[in-house]
């Protein structure tokens, strides 16, 4: 992948999870190669060829060539993007973490909020827009 790349990163703005994985992104990004975007926008969602559900469930990424990418592979083009973590995106392309990490990538998003350090589940007070969508 190109050093120069910029990912449109597809995320609920109102997910305090979502909005915790990007604070510790943002300082890796040090030659602006990502572009957060809310799906909560009506806009931005309709960019998308996803529903808002396949959105809540893993990470989605548009490359700037138009590709799509979702959960473990998002997760290792965004490292390959980011200088000082691109050897670590290099690690997870190659075998044996590219046969187990799509697995694992599902474990840690199903329990995302369960892990050490991660702020509380969303509830329909602290993400009024995306509890609206699953009522």
């Amino acid at each position: 992948m190109a050093g120069d790349a910029k990912l449109d990163i597809y995320l609920d703005g109102n997910c305090a999870f979502c909005q915790w994985s990007r604070a510790r992104l943002e300082p890796w990004d040090r030659h602006g190669r990502l572009n957060f975007v809310d799906y909560n926008d009506p806009q931005v969602a309709a960019s998308a060829p996803f529903t808002l559900e396949e959105l809540d469930r893993e990470m989605h990424l548009r490359l700037l060539d138009g590709t799509w990418l979702a959960g473990f592979d998002a997760w290792v083009a965004i490292l390959r993007v980011l200088p000082g973590l691109a050897w670590l995106g290099w690690l997870m392309a190659r075998s044996p973490l590219r046969w187990v990490g799509p697995s694992v990538y599902r474990w840690i998003a199903a329990h995302r909020t369960l892990l050490p350090g991660v702020p509380p589940a969303c509830t329909r007070e602290t993400c009024a827009p995306s509890a609206r969508r699953a009522s």
